[in-house]
């Protein structure tokens, strides 16, 4: 389902969220986690051109509450800051980044 978000933090914001009840997005089946991104997709799209926006971010939550959903940020025109809006993080140094990049390879099974 898809809805306007109660408390936006900017106009339009709104929220897609699955009939399965997980707290973690990578636990939802393919079907599910599929089908959550392409009705994402077409709320985007769909707010770009009633909002006249930049671009929609989009954000995967699920520890407010815990049932994973997609918030989707219309960004308008004159700020495409949605950093400002979220929690900002600490530049990582090349290092730290290689480090956990190589774990992350390490680990994966294609």
């Amino acid at each position: 389902m898809a809805i306007l978000d109660k408390f936006p933090t900017v106009s339009g914001q709104s929220l897609v969220i699955p009939k399965k009840e997980l707290d973690y997005a990578f636990d939802l089946d393919d079907e599910t986690y599929l089908h959550l991104f392409t009705v994402a997709k077409k709320i985007a799209r769909a707010s770009d051109l009633a909002l006249q926006t930049a671009r929609t971010c989009l954000v995967v939550e699920g520890f407010e509450v815990p049932h994973t959903h997609i918030k989707l940020y219309p960004m308008p025109k004159d700020n495409h800051d949605l950093g400002s809006l979220l929690s900002g993080g600490k530049m990582a140094d090349d290092e730290t980044l290689a480090a956990i990049a190589e774990k992350i390879k390490s680990t994966l099974a294609f």
